[in-house]
């Protein structure tokens, strides 16, 4: 898979074992390093080219319109019995279309937006995308500064307190639902700009500690994205910045009446 900026990566799977074991995806070749890889990404976009359709033909659409000359993803796709098909996608057509045509035949086709989404992913889409992976069991401490709804509570032997702010009661049956959300918490997506990110002065933070050495998580939570219900999200100590769902942050990012005791 290769994009006009000459981004590219390869993807192989190997034959099964003798054991009849099915193998994974692996990455074999990258413009961008995949320390570990995520084999989700992989599996939905060979999941979605393998059913993959167009909206409708383009047979009126000039090359001008189509940019199929100069595409900008070229996608090639090797198949059982040695043989290749090749994709490129072309520009858009309005918001929700997208040129696309198979290098082995003229016919233009109009393809949506959604389809194209999932299998256009840049190659640092395939690193692997957790936040944090604390279990529920190890954390002792979750501290979110969050504007008004800013708390920290910690567990004093088998209890749980809330320790900021102080003179309150914590609602104890609320604390399985937000410790529970660090375990193999994932971002959707890799931001491409991250200079919209608003990470310089973040809308929050989140903080979770563990009783295990060298374990905890910390988490900016900046900007919302254009596309609204997602946010940008980077995690102390990386330099990216990834794309977290709305929803996800929430099961978090609580009010502070919801946890005190009524």
């Amino acid at each position: 898979m290769t994009a006009k900026d000459g981004s590219k990566i390869v993807l192989s799977k190997p034959a099964p074992t003798d054991a009849g074991a099915p193998a994974d995806w692996k990455v074999v070749e990258s413009t961008v390093k995949v320390d570990k890889f995520d084999k989700n990404t992989a599996s939905g976009m060979i999941s979605q080219l393998a059913s993959w359709s167009a909206n409708e033909f383009a047979d009126a659409a000039k090359p001008e319109e189509t940019g199929l000359e100069t595409p900008e993803l070229t996608l090639s796709v090797g198949l059982a019995g040695g043989k290749t098909l090749t994709a490129m996608i072309g520009k858009k057509k309005g918001e929700e279309d997208t040129y696309v045509k198979l290098a082995s035949s003229p016919q233009v086709y109009v393809v949506k937006k959604w389809s194209i989404e999932r299998v256009n992913k840049r190659p640092i889409e395939f690193r692997e995308k957790t936040l944090c992976d604390l279990t529920a069991a190890e954390i002792t401490e979750v501290a979110v500064t969050h504007d008004k709804d800013t708390f920290t509570f910690a567990k004093s032997g088998e209890d749980w307190k809330l320790t900021k702010p102080t003179g309150l009661t914590l609602d104890t049956s609320k604390v399985a639902g937000i410790t529970g959300a660090f375990t193999d918490w994932k971002a959707q997506s890799f931001a491409e700009d991250a200079k919209v990110a608003g990470l310089a002065k973040p809308t929050a933070i989140i903080n979770a500690k563990s009783g295990a050495k060298g374990r905890g998580c910390q988490l900016k939570v900046g900007a919302e994205t254009p596309e609204k219900n997602n946010f940008y999200v980077q995690v102390a100590g990386q330099s990216e910045v990834m794309i977290v769902q709305k929803w996800s942050l929430d099961r978090v990012l609580v009010k502070l009446d919801d946890l005190k005791k009524k």
